[in-house]
């Protein structure tokens, strides 16, 4: 994601000086994948699709009512403590200390946190509507991200390991059920809608991690750092990897062999979202914005300069490569609303601290697009160090949106302290608390 670059990131990047992925289930190393020699590496294309209005932005970081507000469906927070607030009740969550990564299951039904009893992490499952506690262990390792299986059944859980960082899968209840599937210094995962397999990102290996722990290592893709994403209603991934030198977006199964279709030239640091019905993906990109500041960098992408970047938004058509270009400007967080309709978009201002909620509402694709700001605000450092940073990744499961796709939930900075807002997602919108919290995140059952 392409704000990985501007700062030295928390969380994963801890254990990114790590040597490259162990595929313990592996039991041959297989034959490399061969490019086709026929695929060529395509100009970045421009897209016949109808154009875009573009409003300016006119509300300010402080903008927003203080009191907190009625929430429709659940929202969990975490802070010093978590809670599901609901309406106008807020249920505490009986975790251990210093909770983090509150994840909802895709159907709201349950919901996982990992926190601390003493100096021991643990994982606690929770109802999702009640708020009891369902379950809880004493994990392996002190876990900084989570991801549901699209039937709930399983979980992925990445946590730090010997090599870097290693994935295990848990069952519904936080139970380890296979562990150290794979390690590397960076990995970044997406689960199968239809299925469940795993495709993953390991250092620069592309991996199939099917449901019985087997992992089939699919190639080098020549860069890292970055997460693939299925695209629904079919078998296929969509993900950057370097052909010739160049970055390239592409789009290939998930099978050994199976052939590439590329999509056009991309960045170096590319995030992709991709809309629900499976025809588009948001892609932000990051440019250098003065390519004279040298940047060194150790074996893994830890910036050791800090360079100035601008970047991108821009809408790809996954069948044929042609794009729109919905704004400019270094995005740190875009997610699509549950119905494809909305585009959620956090941009930075050039100093970097100050970011502005955009939505691009699709519409028909018959009439012309609309992109509008909602509201500025300043990331609570949690949300901006631990989810911002890796928001490519956080994306792969519902977090922001509301079910209804029409209102969305934040954490901002305040001299008060760190505060979760909800807001509508119209244009120069007002804010409302939902109370106090470093992060929050909307259930995708209300």
């Amino acid at each position: 994601m392409p704000l990985r670059s501007v700062i030295v990131a928390l969380g994963v990047v801890a254990a990114a000086c790590a040597p490259g992925p162990r595929l313990d289930a592996v039991d041959e190393p297989p034959d490399p994948v061969e490019e086709p020699a026929a695929t060529p590496v395509l100009p970045r294309p421009t897209v016949t699709l109808p154009p875009t209005t573009t409003h300016a932005p006119e509300s300010s970081p402080d903008a927003g009512s203080t009191e907190p507000a009625s929430v429709e469906g659940r929202i969990v927070t975490h802070g010093d403590s978590a809670a599901i607030r609901s309406d106008d009740r807020s249920l505490d969550l009986d975790t251990g200390a210093l909770p983090t990564q509150p994840t909802w299951s895709r159907d709201g039904s349950r919901l996982i946190v990992a926190s601390f009893d003493g100096r021991l992490p643990v994982v606690d499952t929770f109802d999702g509507t009640t708020g009891e506690l369902v379950n809880r262990v004493f994990a392996e390792r002190p876990y900084f991200f989570f991801s549901w299986s699209y039937d709930g059944t399983r979980i992925a859980a990445l946590g730090p390991g010997v090599n870097g960082t290693t994935l295990d899968i848990l069952d519904a209840d936080g139970n380890v059920v296979q562990s150290t599937i794979a390690e590397a210094g960076s990995l970044f995962l997406a689960w199968e809608p239809d299925g469940s397999r795993l495709a993953a990102h390991a250092d620069e290996s592309l991996l199939r991690i099917d449901a019985d722990g087997t992992v089939t290592d699919l190639g080098t893709v020549g860069t890292d750092f970055l997460a693939p994403k299925w695209i629904p209603g079919s078998s296929d991934i969509v993900l950057v990897v370097d052909l010739e030198g160049t970055p390239t977006l592409v789009r290939r199964g998930i099978e050994a062999g199976d052939p590439m279709t590329t999509l056009g030239s991309v960045a170096t640091e590319t995030g992709i979202a991709v809309e629900p019905s499976g025809r588009f993906a948001a892609i932000s990109m990051a440019f250098d914005a003065d390519p004279s500041v040298e940047t060194r960098r150790t074996a893994r992408p830890l910036p050791q300069t800090v360079r100035p970047q601008t970047g991108t938004v821009e809408i790809v058509d996954l069948a044929t490569g042609e794009r729109v270009l919905v704004l400019e400007g270094l995005a740190v967080w875009t997610e699509w609303n549950p119905d494809g309709s909305r585009l959620l978009v956090a941009l930075l201002d050039d100093t970097g601290t100050v970011a502005t909620w955009w939505i691009y509402e699709t519409g028909p694709l018959s009439e012309a697009a609309e992109t509008y700001p909602v509201t500025s605000f300043v990331a609570s450092p949690v949300f901006f160090g631990s989810y911002l940073v890796f928001a490519d990744q956080f994306i792969e499961q519902p977090r922001l949106w509301s079910p209804s796709g029409d209102a969305f939930v934040f954490a901002e900075r305040t001299a008060a302290g760190s505060i979760v807002r909800m807001t509508a997602a119209v244009q120069d919108a007002v804010t409302e608390v939902v109370g106090p919290g470093d992060v929050g995140f909307w259930s995708p059952s209300g």
